[in-house]
């Protein structure tokens, strides 16, 4: 019992993550459109977002869980390919 109570505690705080992450990106397209049809992030403006450090997104970037673009020495993200990679580990409610 006390097991499923954690695991509804964690899916909630998770769907609130999603929905704040989908707030802030529909956000981040209505200010900043992009000539070329999609919205640039780069490490520091991901991190914010998903609220992870440096080193988790590098993780990410290595297990090719994230999709980026290497340009330069800079590394940038598409707020598309965040999203698809959110949308892609979502792991819906158990139904017991």
């Amino acid at each position: 019992m006390h097991q499923e109570q954690e695991l509804v505690k964690v899916f909630l705080e998770l769907t609130d993550k999603v929905k704040s992450i989908e707030t802030q990106l529909k956000q981040i397209s209505l200010n900043e459109r992009n000539p070329l049809g999609d919205i640039y992030l780069d490490t520091d403006e991901v991190c914010a977002l998903l609220k992870i450090c440096k080193r988790t997104l590098q993780k990410y970037r290595d297990e090719s869980s994230i999709s980026f673009i290497l340009l330069g020495g800079k590394t940038l993200y598409k707020t598309s390919d965040i999203k698809e990679a959110l949308e892609k580990n979502y792991q819906p409610a158990l139904n017991s």
